[in-house]
This record gives C-alpha cells, sequence and structure tokens, in this order.
C-alpha cells in the first residue's frame, strides 16, 4: 500500500491487524502512525502505547489486551522488533488490537524501492518519496494560510532543491510563505532561500561532468564544501553513474539497483549519450578517489576535487 492510499483505506475499510510503515521520508512514517494512533478513541493514553519492547513476549503481551473505550487498541512498537514472534501472533491476532512498525529507511537514491524484511501478515505501507504530483496540493495549501500563492514551476524547484523530502518540504514551504506573504513564491525565491539537498546537488555535479564542464562541476564542488555532506555526496554519484553504467551494458540488470520500470528508459537514454569507456573511466576514477580519502592519503575535499577535474576533462 503507498502512503497516499492509507488515509482513504482506514476510512473505508477495516483496519489489517498490523501495518509495516517503512520508507527514507521521515515525515511521511510519523504521518502514517499519526492516521492509525488517530484509530484509538479517547484518551488516548488509555487506548494507545507507543514505545520500544526489548522482549516479544512484553509485545504480545500488550496486543492481547482490550481497549477501554472504543474498538481498537493501537501498539506502536518502536526500534528492532523480533519479526518471527510477530509472525506467529499474526496467525491468530487479536482484532481489537492494531499493530504499527515504524522502519525508517536510510536516505539514499531516487530509485530506492526495496522494502525491509516485514512480519508475515502485516500490511506494508510505503512512506518513501512521494511522486511530485502528490506535493503540489501540499505546498499551495501551506502557502494559502498566508494568501501567498505558488505556481507549478516554483514547486518543481522546491522539491528538487529538497530531495524530494516532505519535511523539508514542509518547513521550507512555511518559510517562503512568510517571507512572500500575500505575494507570489517564484523559482528566483527558492533558489536564494531554499538551501539545495545533496541529492539534488549530486545531479547538478554529474551532469556537469558528463557536459565536460570542469569550471562548473569544480564550482559545485566548492559549494558542497560548505553546504552538504561530502561523504554522502561520494556515495550518491557512485550510484549514479554505477546505474548509468549498468544502463548502458545490461538494462535489465536495473532492477538488481531498486530502478523502477518507469525509469528505465530514462537511463537508458541518458547513458546513450555516452561511451560504455567513458563510464566504466568515471567509476573507477571514482573507486580511486574514494580509496584515497578512506585510508588518510588525502581529505575528502581533495579526493572530490580531484576525481571531478580528471573526469570532467575526461583525462
Amino acid at each position: 500500500m503507498e502512503f497516499v492510499e492509507l488515509k482513504k483505506h482506514l476510512k473505508t475499510q477495516k483496519p489489517y491487524p498490523c501495518y509495516s510503515c517503512f520508507g527514507d521520508d521521515d515525515f511521511l512514517v510519523d504521518r502514517a502512525v499519526s492516521l492509525l494512533i488517530a484509530l484509538a478513541a479517547e484518551p488516548k493514553p488509555f487506548n494507545c502505547v507507543d514505545r520500544e519492547f526489548d522482549r516479544a513476549r512484553d509485545l504480545t503481551d500488550e496486543l492481547m489486551q482490550l481497549p477501554l473505550i472504543g474498538e481498537y487498541r493501537i501498539v506502536v512498537a518502536r526500534g528492532k522488533t523480533d519479526l518471527t514472534a510477530v509472525s506467529e501472533y499474526l496467525k491468530k491476532p487479536n482484532p481489537a488490537s492494531v499493530l504499527v512498525l515504524p522502519v525508517h529507511t536510510p536516505h539514499d537514491s531516487w530509485s530506492r524501492t526495496q522494502q525491509p524484511s516485514i512480519p508475515t501478515g502485516a500490511m506494508p505501507v510505503d512512506c518513501n518519496r512521494l511522486p511530485i504530483k502528490h506535493v503540489y496540493s501540499f505546498v499551495r495549501a501551506i502557502a494559502s494560510e498566508t494568501n501567498t500563492e505558488i505556481g507549478d514551476d516554483a514547486v518543481q524547484a522546491l522539491y528538487n532543491r529538497c530531495g524530494g523530502y516532505m519535511t523539508r518540504i514542509n518547513s521550507e514551504t512555511k518559510k517562503l510563505a512568510v517571507l512572500r506573504a500575500g505575494a507570489a513564491i517564484g523559482v528566483s525565491d527558492v533558489a536564494e532561500h531554499v538551501k539545495a539537498d545533496t541529492e539534488f546537488v549530486v545531479f547538478e555535479l554529474c551532469d556537469s561532468i558528463l557536459a565536460g564542464n570542469a569550471s562548473r562541476a569544480l564550482a559545485v564542488v566548492d559549494g558542497m564544501a560548505k553546504n552538504n555532506d561530502l561523504v554522502a555526496a561520494f556515495t550518491l554519484i557512485y550510484n549514479r553513474f554505477r546505474k548509468l553504467f549498468v544502463a548502458s551494458i545490461d538494462p535489465d540488470g536495473l532492477s538488481a539497483f531498486g530502478v523502477k520500470p518507469s525509469q528505465v528508459g530514462r537511463l537508458k537514454a541518458e547513458s546513450s549519450k555516452f561511451s560504455k569507456g567513458k563510464l566504466k573511466n568515471i567509476l573507477d576514477m571514482l573507486e580511486k578517489a574514494d580509496y584515497g580519502y578512506k585510508t588518510g592519503a588525502m581529505t575528502v575535499y581533495d579526493a572530490l576535487t580531484g576525481f571531478v577535474a580528471q573526469a570532467a576533462y575526461g583525462k
């Protein structure tokens, strides 16, 4: 189940005994948990438990209790959970309990689609980053609170600079709505007041490298050194070039890297602009630079700068 389907599901259908709310967008995971907690009647403290469980027995004992008032008792199990024990419980669950398992997965790439392990019988709720089509109305609703307008192009710019993460989109929209209260938020406002997410900057950097624009690529690195995580950037850069290389030699193999079928065509088209040899050379340069800073032979900034200069010049 997608996050955007959860609210309607809870209004129109009987809840499942267990929901595994997983994803790389913390805002969506927390929102999904809140929607499920809302199933519990007031007073919430008597009908909802939200904590970590050190022992599987403690969790199953909690799940077998009945609500004080209302139809459902909600149990939110944080942290590491014994999935085997939960799977066993779900074979014959308490119909008055709803178990919620929040799973915050690491921020990775735009193509992250693989779900973590979940108990047998649990309903997965995908809380990875939303496609932008679901974000337009959210942003406009926030902007309207200060009688502020925002066009599609500005929402697109905001979405990109925030890496698609709703936590930042939410806070940055509120900031822009205050700064431009009663007026309109434009692309230039987003560029001026919203710091670009590392992932967005990495895409800009990779595009500059592939275009052979060394001066622009080095300027991006200098900006990243001030505002972004360079170690995380190395991983993101490698992930992108690896996918481009795989797309050039074996597009069917992209599924192993979590690439959705709808994204394969775009990666194939992009990789076709460059020779397989060039993409392989870039990967080799990245591995050398990565080894250099991890062994202490150079700083991460020097390693990234050296890689960018070499890769952009094609030497």
